[in-house]
């Protein structure tokens, strides 16, 4: 936080998950779903209580709401949402998410202003104005035994791949790396794998090239649908689409009782997934004259194996799935504090 007491915010609303970083050093990773509260009549009290990434916001037009892990494991089937809606920008789920991003990154927190750097895909991102409206203003949340108000005086909206480069030539205080200068000064595509999504944008000499950048409705939940029917046809055993998000980011489910590792299950069928990705890429962009390709996003590790032999130049970014949300907080401070 800076000395004018205002919080800088990186905010990743995706469709699978909510990623957010501020600049008092927290960070959150949360399910983007969120569904009606209720009563749960019983719970254990059996040794130290079981850790859910997500809370309870009391909104005072829906009622309240149970936010991410608790909206998947308690939510009633059917009542479960995600910003799936292609009017997601105006979609009240979309202050829901920020709200409790909010919340978790401001703990013990009564009351600040903040500056927030999001993004939008790159085929809605004509809605940033939009977008910049909806998260500008004061933002009253009431939470199981605190109130937090924050008022976000400002906000920025880029292509949401844009975020991933950003985490890499920016440092921690928003700062150009003189060790990215080939990247800051080449054209660069970036591919963003998110759960329904992959985002692909070209930059040259750090302008964002828009005829070059576009959207292809592929992502994590293609490699969740062909891990679900292989767990159905050979194991007869069924799992939701959310469980299996869960483990693919644990690495193994469970199986009769059994851990069983997802390396390697359904593997020849995650091949056409990269396969695509690969021809949308080629499509927009002349791959061999990149200076690099950074990859980012929670499909881009699942899909590891089979993207980096498609991708000479392929560039990881640190931590994939926060990628965006750590570019955003970036260059909110080099943008805001003056670096």
């Amino acid at each position: 936080m800076n000395n004018n007491g205002v919080v800088t915010i990186g905010l990743d609303v995706g469709y699978g998950l909510t990623k957010a970083v501020a600049d008092n050093g927290k960070s959150v990773c949360f399910e983007s779903r969120v569904a009606p509260a209720e009563f749960i009549r019983f719970q254990a009290d059996i040794g130290a209580p079981v850790q859910t990434n997500g809370l309870t916001l009391h909104d005072t037009e829906e009622g309240t709401l149970w936010v991410g892990e608790l909206a998947s494991t308690q939510g009633r089937p059917g009542a479960v949402r995600s910003p799936r809606d292609r009017d997601r920008v105006n979609d009240p789920i979309t202050t829901c998410l920020a709200d409790a991003a909010f919340a978790m990154l401001l703990p013990g927190i009564d009351t600040t202003r903040a500056r927030v750097v999001t993004g939008l895909p790159v085929a809605f991102y004509r809605d940033a104005l939009d977008l910049t409206q909806h998260l500008r203003g004061t933002h009253r949340m009431l939470l199981e035994g605190r109130s937090l108000t924050v008022e976000v005086e400002d906000v920025l909206v880029v292509p949401q791949p844009f975020g991933a480069l950003l985490s890499l030539i920016l440092d921690e205080r928003g700062r150009m790396k003189t060790s990215t200068l080939d990247l800051v000064e080449g054209k660069v595509g970036v591919l963003d794998i998110g759960s329904y999504t992959t985002d692909m944008i070209l930059v040259e000499g750090l302008q964002y090239i828009e005829a070059r950048s576009g959207s292809i409705e592929v992502g994590v939940s293609t490699a969740i649908a062909m891990i679900r029917k292989v767990l159905q046809d050979d194991y007869r055993v069924s799992y939701e689409p959310h469980e299996l998000e869960q483990a693919m980011r644990r690495g193994w489910l469970i199986v009769d009782g059994k851990k069983l590792p997802l390396n390697g299950l359904a593997s020849e069928r995650l091949d056409p997934i990269a396969r695509s990705i690969e021809a949308e890429a080629r499509t927009l962009w002349n791959i061999s004259t990149l200076t690099g390709i950074v990859l980012a996003g929670g499909g881009s590790l699942a899909l590891k194996p089979w993207l980096e032999p498609r991708f000479r130049q392929a560039i990881y970014t640190p931590n994939a799935a926060m990628a965006n949300a750590v570019g955003f907080l970036r260059y909110g401070l080099r943008q805001w504090n003056g670096q």
